[in-house]
């Protein structure tokens, strides 16, 4: 039966005193007994599973330890448990834990084992492990004691470390996969507007009776939406969803591309400085990377407001261990082309430099960024399966590590189709183009500027009147169709024209990737890409060159269908 600790009128604690296990290696075998047991077996099996247990286990009576386990003894990082033997207990526990102790002696129930808490061990090397510790409080001969059972929780909160990483990570990954599909959304239809505002700004400046007052307006509404359109190219960029078409390229070689662009938009009273590593294939859109590059360079610009350098180097890169990008983005190993831009401006603190990828994030007064530019440089880095990371120090600079994918040593792989060069505006060619779109606008406004540029034009808004279109009206001399339709979209229109019309030349128009087209037509030189938005000079001339290439010249031969 437990009795409850009593105190006298002077103050005395009186407790049951809870008796200790003899043979327990560092215990005095004088204050310690197993009850009245004489089973040895027993006590042999007692001090085993003390010495086998996995958890610490120490005994002090109040100052010193009188007793530890191997566990307890490894933890410490002792050689010998002789080494915490007769050490005071704050050697290894800071004082407010045996607080812990002292108040189970004042419980209802001082028997019992105290809560288990969190504390600091403090190893013999003067190094801490975080532990969990249960204490069971007792009374030896008059003097508070304590049996403790001290488990290793390090390796446990290490892995719940790594784990809410992982999750931050994969929180911020899909936030950023929502935010670019939204974006590519909202890309998509603006595209299809300023298709319309270009097209017809277009069409009314080349009419001569517009009044010039007039014509300022109309070339102030194009500019805006040439502006507007260069925007949306960013929101495409940031959400993978730009036209995107790899390649095998030097990687000096793209540098020396934009080198004297680079040197104009640093201005003179900034240095630029370039190290090529030698050649290096790697397998990207050159034209999106050059755009990464131009972004990057443009923020270092603004970094480095009166003077600075600008340092631009190249070079193979083995990552062979666990190396991260920005938001902690894991690179795999293996072995990529390495672009580092590092300038010596003001540097980035730690808050802005985890939004610094975010589309809309600027740190640039109202009016004078749009916060897309490195929204649009990690989209790209995404879509051509690259990496970035960034290490900034305010007040020392900022540098940027662009990691791209290797050729593969397979053997030279295709490069992109290339797309036949703009022809001069054509003037009544006689060819008969049908346009097949489903944004009505868009459809519209397609088929005047067409027709002012002097070819006759069938329109269909949607894929499936296209295709009964031809099989009324016989094949024109190109088709024009939007990629991405609902119900049958632009590559199964061409699919099902190629199998009765094998030379009938396909121009697709898109704002979205082109990952369908390079699957299905990137090795076929009768099915081109234009981009939306696309200006009336841009269409007309694209639609020249495409019919030029596919031999339709003046008023062209009708394609044949297989076996007529």
């Amino acid at each position: 039966m437990r009795t409850k600790p009593a105190h006298s009128k002077a103050g005395t604690l009186k407790v049951p005193i809870r008796t200790l296990p003899t043979g327990v290696p560092g215990l005095d075998a004088e204050s310690a007994h197993v009850g009245n047991s004489d089973d040895s077996n027993l006590q042999e099996r007692y001090e085993r599973l003390v010495e086998l247990a996995p958890d610490g286990i120490l005994i002090h009576d109040g100052e010193h330890i009188v007793m530890a386990n191997a566990a307890v003894a490894r933890l410490a990082g002792a050689i010998d448990r002789t080494q915490l033997i007769g050490k005071p207990i704050t050697a290894f526990f800071n004082p407010p834990h045996l607080k812990n102790v002292a108040n189970r002696l004042l419980a209802d129930d001082p028997a019992g084992a105290s809560p288990v808490v969190r504390d600091t061990f403090q190893r013999l090397d003067g190094s801490g492990v975080e532990v969990e510790v249960a204490a069971i409080p007792f009374v030896d001969k008059g003097r508070l004691a304590a049996h403790l059972v001290i488990r290793d929780i390090s390796k446990r909160l290490a892995a719940q470390n790594v784990a809410r990483s992982a999750e931050e990570r994969l929180r911020e990954a899909q936030q950023m996969e929502a935010i670019g599909a939204l974006a590519g959304g909202v890309a998509h239809e603006v595209n299809n507007m300023m298709v319309v505002v270009l097209g017809a700004s277009d069409l009314m400046l080349r009419n001569p009776a517009i009044p010039e007052d007039w014509a300022r307006d109309l070339r102030d509404i194009w500019n805006a939406a040439d502006r507007a359109a260069t925007v949306t190219r960013q929101l495409l960029a940031f959400s993978r969803r730009a036209v995107h078409l790899p390649h095998a390229i030097d990687l000096d070689t793209l540098m020396r591309n934009v080198e004297q662009t680079i040197g104009r938009l640093l201005g003179d009273t900034r240095q630029f400085a370039q190290v090529l590593g030698g050649p290096l294939d790697v397998m990207v859109d050159g034209g999106q990377i050059e755009q990464v590059i131009i972004n990057l360079v443009l923020n270092a610009r603004d970094a480095m407001p009166d003077d600075g350098t600008l340092t631009i180097t190249t070079s193979g890169a083995v990552i062979d261990k666990d190396v991260r990008g920005w938001a902690g983005t894991p690179i795999p190993d293996g072995r990529y082309g390495l672009v580092s831009i590092r300038d010596t401006g003001v540097g980035i603190d730690a808050t802005n430099l985890a939004r610094l990828f975010e589309p809309f994030f600027t740190t640039k007064p109202v009016g004078e960024g749009t916060g897309l530019g490195l929204a649009a440089v990690y989209g790209i880095m995404e879509q051509n399966k690259g990496f970035v990371a960034v290490q900034s120090t305010p007040g020392s600079g900022t540098t940027f590590n662009l990691y791209f994918p290797l050729v593969p040593d397979a053997g030279p792989l295709a490069g992109p189709q290339e797309q036949p060069p703009l022809a001069p505006p054509v003037v009544r060619p006689g060819a008969t183009i049908l346009v097949i779109d489903d944004e009505p606008s868009v459809l519209k406004i397609t088929g005047r500027i067409l027709e002012a540029a002097g070819f006759r034009v069938h329109l269909a808004p949607d894929g499936e009147r296209g295709l009964a279109s031809v099989a009324r009206e016989g094949p024109p001399d190109l088709v024009l169709t939007d990629l991405i339709m609902p119900g049958i979209g632009g590559a199964a229109v061409a699919r099902r024209l190629a199998r009765d019309w094998p030379d009938l030349p396909i121009l697709f128009v898109s704002g979205f990737s082109t990952d369908e087209f390079r699957r299905e037509w990137g090795a076929d030189s009768k099915r081109f890409l234009l981009q939306k938005p696309f200006t009336a000079d841009e269409l007309s001339r694209r639609v020249a060159s495409v019919l030029l290439s596919a031999g339709a010249k003046g008023k062209p031969a009708r394609a044949t269908p297989t076996g007529t």
